[in-house]
């Protein structure tokens, strides 16, 4: 025990978890980071081999693990072979068509410009003002040739350059075309009769035009190549575990140096590459789980012991699987984890969890998704069983649940892959063996983790229930109003807390010793005073106040004494919150020095209830000692009292810290009236006049009817008899509200 001794000292320095330091959960990650990738990286560490392509092997090399590749250069070649069958995407650019046109328009316009101008007396001038325009458009012997047309040529002539150019350039003209185009431009030409004059003009006019304008697209030839290489089914290479890669006295090949060095046999390939990866993995994993519980699972993720908890569990299943790898992997008890985190902390954590050790347990088992699915089902079969449960008799049942599932999967993957009859009968006696392995190691861990995490379990806290725990009998006999006090509230906090989905077992046991601090001074209670003075009497508010709320402290001091959990400290150390002590607060207030008084004085210390079991305990104790402060209680008064107790403590702000809504609030006060009225009903009355009217007939029967009949005196007695009784009936159900 002295290893669990000091594990469970690392925590000792603090009782609240959630205080500890992010250094710790920093601490922690690298610690379970470590261990989990040395577990899972035991196989990435083979012998390694120097065959170089053309060697003669001393030795015959096999496969450690079946591994599965992409034939790279045949691959590459395919690749090849497939972009080329891809024909480009061209798109036709109809605004090559448009620009010509406007192009021929210019030139048309600028002999017209000129054949109009006044200025220009002689054709030389003429034309050396269209050389002025068009040098670097036209060839100079059309240039002169353009101002010698007249406006009907001219037009005819520019019709015609429009024509040729639509007819060819809206049907576009792609680079292997270009020639047999420009023939065809020239042939049509020729068919309109113009002069050699005119042929030249259309020629030198249409032809710096005629270019091809299909433009390629980039993006749809690209996605074409694509689609292309996704149909493309590369070339494998399939290696078994247990394959003969390379036999003694082989002449190494390229394709046998690529099996080594996918295996990490090479010596060129270090395994490094191999445990980086791997490394990357579990910290991708574990990363994933750490932000999970801190999103969905807030309580847990700040709890240090918690997370401590969850990779000591992540690794001891992962350390099961290791060693069960090595015998069958269908025996291996991996469900164990799943079990312990179901009881431990939440079943909801415990299937999250199920699915990370799945994940890592598949590095071990070589991605054998047999495997994992037997992992994972047999885990989650575990944890149903266990989601209202956590006690050991459950366990049981968890395990051969478990066992069950194991072999239902075993059977129908078996099924499928068509594994032999006989096959499917071992493996699933194996699972068997693993479902109910689970639960019994489960069974013998759970104490340990109990004592160590300081977890409190259902069957922890049912033990502390019991009426003959020492601390429970020393309230019965030292301060018995509270004890009975303290079992009304229990009482109310279980039904009340089974409503709201709290915890109604922890509400009741936490209820059963809220208030034992009153152990230390219990006549300075009221529920204790029985025949007595109440002491406050000679004392000042302020005084009273201190003995009162030092209940709390002396009831932590009984919980470390006691050693009791500390979910139940916590509820002691919270069921009062930073209320106020408003009896004597409000008689220090009335009095002389009434002006000088502070609030905080008079509150207790705190803290305010951080749990729905807390808070329900804190209202639960307050509307009961209420209630039982009324008078004459009835339906109304009791009501009106829980709902005022209910509202206080919210405007007081004592339920700020806890997760309790609105609607619960409603629900808890319509509980908290069924059951105080059930417990609290009206004593029955009986007037003093007719008992000694009836007590004055009984005397004149018994002195004037000595000789009278016996039947009528028995019937007088059973008459006085019954209302006798009736009122101690009456009387004991008052004593009991």
């Amino acid at each position: 025990m002295g290893f669990w001794n000091q594990l469970d000292s690392f925590f000792s320095e603090s009782t609240a978890a959630k205080d500890h330091s992010p250094g710790r959960k920093i601490g922690l990650f690298l610690l379970f980071f470590i261990l989990n990738t040395v577990i899972l990286s035991m196989d990435f560490l083979p012998d390694y081999f120097s065959l170089s392509v053309g060697q003669v092997s001393d030795r015959d090399v096999s496969a450690p693990r079946t591994v599965s590749f992409v034939d790279e250069p045949r691959t590459k070649k395919l690749e090849a072979e497939v972009l080329a069958g891809v024909a480009n995407v061209y798109d036709l650019d109809t605004g090559a068509a448009v620009t010509a046109e406007d192009e021929v328009g210019r030139i048309f316009r600028a002999v017209r410009t000129v054949q109009a101008d006044k200025t220009l007396k002689t054709p030389e001038e003429k034309v050396d003002k269209l050389k002025g325009i068009m040098t670097g458009i036209l060839p100079e012997k059309t240039i002169r040739l353009l101002p010698l047309l007249g406006q009907a040529e001219l037009d005819q002539i520019e019709e015609h350059a429009r024509n040729i150019l639509r007819k060819y350039l809206y049907r576009g003209i792609r680079d292997e075309e270009l020639e047999n185009i420009l023939r065809q431009a020239t042939s049509d030409i020729d068919k309109l009769g113009f002069g050699e004059s005119g042929v030249q003009i259309l020629t030198d006019v249409t032809q710096p035009h005629l270019r091809p304008n299909f433009v390629l697209n980039h993006r749809e030839t690209e996605l074409r190549r694509q689609a292309a290489l996704r149909k493309m089914e590369p070339i494998r290479i399939t290696v078994k575990s247990g394959q003969i890669v390379v036999r003694r006295g082989d002449v190494v090949t390229d394709e046998q140096v690529q099996m080594m060095m996918e295996l990490g046999l090479h010596r060129t390939e270090t395994g490094v590459v191999r445990v980086l990866g791997l490394a990357l993995y579990v910290l991708l994993i574990m990363g994933a789980l750490l932000l999970s519980l801190q999103r969905f699972f807030p309580a847990v993720f700040a709890d240090d012991r918690r997370l401590l908890l969850i990779g000591f569990v992540v690794l001891l299943t992962l350390t099961i699987g290791r060693v069960g790898h090595l015998y069958s992997d269908f025996a291996s008890p991996i469900a164990v984890g799943a079990l312990l985190t179901a009881i431990l902390i939440n079943p909801t954590s415990a299937m999250m969890l199920s699915t990370i050790t799945a994940l890592f347990f598949g590095i071990i088992t070589e991605q054998n998704v047999r495997v994992l699915s037997v992992v994972l089902l047999g885990s989650y079969a575990g944890v149903f069983c266990l989601a209202k449960s956590g006690r050991q008799y459950s366990l049981v049942r968890a395990g051969l649940l478990v066992a069950l599932a194991n072999v239902a999967t075993i059977v129908t993957t078996g099924l499928i892959e068509e594994i032999g009859y006989r096959q499917i009968l071992s493996d699933s006696l194996l699972g068997a063996v693993g479902g109910v392995g689970s639960a019994i190691l489960a069974i013998g861990l759970l104490p340990y983790f109990e004592q160590v995490f300081r977890i409190t379990t259902s069957e922890k806290l049912l033990n502390l229930a019991r009426p003959n725990h020492p601390l429970l009998q020393r309230l019965l006999l030292e301060a018995p109003g509270t004890y009975y006090h303290s079992i009304l509230v229990g009482n109310l906090a279980e039904t009340a807390a089974d409503q709201i989905g709290a915890d109604p077992v922890l509400s009741r046991v936490g209820a059963y010793y809220h208030d034992v601090g009153k152990i230390q001074r219990p006549y300075f209670f009221v529920e204790n005073q029985v025949n007595i003075d109440n002491p406050h009497a000679k004392l000042s508010p302020s005084l009273s106040t201190m003995i009162i709320t030092a209940h709390i402290r002396d009831g932590l001091e009984f919980c470390r004494e006691y050693k009791l959990p500390e979910v139940i400290s916590d509820i002691v150390g919270q069921h009062h919150g930073t209320s106020l002590v408003s009896y004597f607060y409000k008689q220090a207030a009335e009095g002389e020095h009434g002006e000088c008084i502070i609030e905080e004085d008079f509150r207790y210390e705190g803290p305010k209830p951080q749990t729905r079991e807390a808070a329900l305990i804190m209202l639960a104790d307050g509307c009961e000692a209420a209630v039982r402060a009324i008078g004459k209680p009835n339906v109304t008064r009791i009501e009106n009292t829980v709902r005022r107790i209910i509202n206080e403590r919210l405007r007081d702000g004592q339920l700020n810290e806890c997760d309790l809504t609105l609607r619960d609030l409603n629900i808890i006060g319509d509980i908290f009236i069924r059951v105080l009225c059930s417990t609290c009903h009206s004593r029955v009355e009986y007037p003093a006049d007719a008992i000694r009217d009836l007590e004055r007939r009984r005397s004149r029967n018994a002195s004037g009817n000595k000789s009278g009949s016996g039947k009528s005196l028995v019937a007088v007695e059973n008459t006085g008899n019954s209302a006798d009784s009736t009122a101690k009936g009456g009387g004991t159900a008052g004593t009991g509200g």
